[in-house]
């Protein structure tokens, strides 16, 4: 049987001892639910239904992320950006709060209270796909009773529109020219991820040793898939421009600040709402315009699924009118 009894404070304090399982207690405002939860315990026990939910009770979500950003977040790709996704739930006032007591109704209210900000869906997407993991993790891999992922139970933020950001002539070569006096490298880097497709991080990480003639050798992509990538003419005649390095590097500069150079070449150019990634738009579209098939634009971009290509794919309408006659 449970003891029950009544606190100095006025709160009821209940207690459940019971042979093969762990000593329970818990705190209550009314001495109605003390019961309550002690007889549905008990009749958990009794059923060989009991779940002993005590680390998800004592585990906030600020300490599982911690864990999770120690044991999982280290070993992915993208681990910079999830580490800022990480404290940004950490110091939100969802960090103090228990993983077991977190229901979808509070990532709903996230959700809806993120979107109203301004914030795009993709991030909001994101942010979730990462609680939601590291319930997965919690349950599957850390053993921790008594949990259920609330983010199953969400209606999640529907996807932005699809970016069809395609650089006119003019636009890439003012912007081309107006890189050049940001940083020496960037015009190279602009026209050869124009020419080959290449991702921001696969160009950077490029050496002198992965570039083979005709082609270049990515040993280190997003998907962790190695690839080979064609070199057109003109990329060639670009990579043969730049000195050689010590390091053996192609290039010295680092990923954020590719961004944030070609965010000024842009702006000095007077050319509005184009990214870097659109750099990569622009060169999976070219390739399809040039007549190479789906399978040997994939083989080039390094796309795995067709559809995912698809959506990075914008033909020029003017190349196609032009293929009409």
């Amino acid at each position: 049987m449970a003891t029950i009894e009544q606190r100095s404070n006025g709160t009821w304090r209940a207690k459940i001892r019971k042979k093969g399982y762990p000593q329970l207690s818990g705190s209550f405002d009314t001495k109605a639910e003390a019961q309550r939860w002690a007889a549905e315990m008990e009749g958990d026990m009794s059923r060989k239904r009991f779940v002993d939910t005590r680390e998800a009770d004592r585990t906030t979500l600020k300490e599982a992320l911690e864990r999770y950003r120690e044991e999982v977040t280290v070993n992915k790709k993208g681990a910079v950006q999830e580490k800022t996704r990480i404290k940004t739930w950490s110091e939100s006032k969802y960090g103090s709060k228990s993983i077991a007591e977190i229901r979808s109704a509070d990532l709903a209210k996230y959700r809806d209270d993120r979107l109203a900000e301004g914030v795009s869906t993709n991030t909001v997407r994101l942010a979730l796909a990462l609680i939601s993991h590291l319930y997965t993790v919690a349950i599957k891999d850390w053993g921790i009773e008594g949990l259920s992922n609330p983010v199953t139970k969400l209606r999640m933020p529907k996807g932005s529109r699809e970016r069809d950001r395609r650089p006119t002539s003019k636009e890439l070569k003012e912007v081309i020219k107006a890189s050049a006096a940001v940083h020496s490298e960037m015009p190279v880097i602009i026209e050869i991820a124009v020419e080959t497709a290449m991702r921001r991080s696969e160009l950077v990480s490029l050496r002198r040793e992965n570039v083979r003639g005709k082609h270049a050798v990515l040993e280190d992509t997003k998907n962790g898939s190695r690839r080979l990538v064609p070199l057109s003419v003109r990329a060639r005649e670009l990579l043969d421009t730049l000195p050689a390095r010590i390091d053996g590097k192609v290039f010295s500069l680092a990923p954020h600040s590719v961004t944030q150079y070609f965010v000024r070449a842009c702006r000095a150019a007077k050319v509005e709402n184009l990214h870097f990634h659109d750099m990569r738009h622009e060169g999976t579209s070219r390739l399809f315009e040039k007549g190479l098939s789906m399978m040997e634009v994939a083989s080039i971009t390094g796309h795995k699924s067709m559809s995912m290509l698809r959506r990075y794919t914008h033909l020029c309408p003017d190349s196609l009118a032009d293929k009409l006659g």
